[in-house]
């Protein structure tokens, strides 16, 4: 092979190869910002057994009772363990999928995905059959990719094979987060109005003394209604990740088509609007 004909292959193969990596650079960024988006889980300033807590300080309180306070949280504990253990495996998901549009091999620790779910209610949270096999097929996904060194050639299979469990995972993580979780937000914030409206409306109290309450009052239900409205933003996040992963799945087979880098990038764009706002609330 002449020289000067071998040297313009290598050239094609760096070029071609060099096109590869740009052409998923927009699978990469809506990768990075999903994870930059579910992250800020981490951020929410309520939790079932916060507020479970909370519910049960403000009953003693009501009782007029500070000493042998007992509080029965083990079933908002295990909801919210449940709830951080599909967190932390759908996080782990987009983390594989930027590392491997990235041609490099994914990172898993194999023990992060050798927890089980059963079905059953457990406090506040509800697990069905589709939810446990959700997490199981995500799970199984994901240490197959770390066992058998998945790289940028298994990507159509990772993203196929994740989609319908993802897409599960991350409603479930809505449904919990802006329903039930922001459900027993309301209802602390109509029991703190029935506590307080009898002290203020007391006139046996002094006027300083009514303000008092009538302020804390409009103070603690302040502090409630920020907390509903950065879960509010958190859910947006989470349906633009469902929005932007379906138009990865959608075209899996055309990943580098223009149009499908644009209406990812815009995606991507809209994600990193989301997160913004998200940040601006804490």
């Amino acid at each position: 092979m002449p020289p000067s004909f071998k040297n313009s292959i290598l050239v094609l193969a760096g070029i071609l190869s060099l096109n590869s990596c740009v052409n998923l650079k927009h699978v990469n960024k809506f990768a990075q910002s999903s994870v930059e988006g579910i992250e800020q889980y981490d951020s929410l300033a309520s939790s079932f057994t916060e507020i479970c807590y909370q519910n049960c300080e403000q009953e003693h309180i009501r009782q007029f009772k500070i000493h042998d306070i007992e509080c029965e949280c083990g079933p908002d504990r295990r909801a919210d363990s449940i709830t951080r253990l599909i967190y932390t495996t759908t996080k782990d998901y987009f983390y594989g999928l930027s590392d491997l549009s990235q041609n490099e091999l994914t990172k898993y620790q194999a023990d992060d995905f050798t927890q089980t779910l059963a079905t059953g209610n457990f406090g506040p949270l509800e697990m069905d059959e589709a939810d446990v096999k959700a997490y199981s097929d995500i799970s199984t996904l994901l240490l197959r990719a770390t066992t058998d060194a998945f790289r940028r050639k298994k990507l159509k299979q990772y993203v196929t094979q994740a989609h319908g469990p993802l897409l599960k995972l991350l409603h479930f993580l809505e449904l919990n987060l802006t329903g039930s979780l922001n459900g027993k937000l309301e209802v602390q914030k109509s029991e703190l109005k029935d506590f307080y409206f009898d002290f203020i409306m007391d006139k046996q109290l002094s006027d300083y003394e009514r303000i008092k309450f009538a302020e804390d009052y409009f103070r603690r239900t302040s502090e409630i209604e920020a907390q509903q409205e950065t879960l509010s933003t958190y859910a947006e996040v989470l349906r633009e990740m469902v929005e932007g992963h379906t138009i990865l799945y959608s075209n899996i087979g055309n990943m580098t088509d223009d149009e499908v880098r644009k209406t990812l990038g815009r995606h991507g764009r809209k994600l990193h609007g989301k997160i913004s706002s998200f940040k601006t609330k804490e």
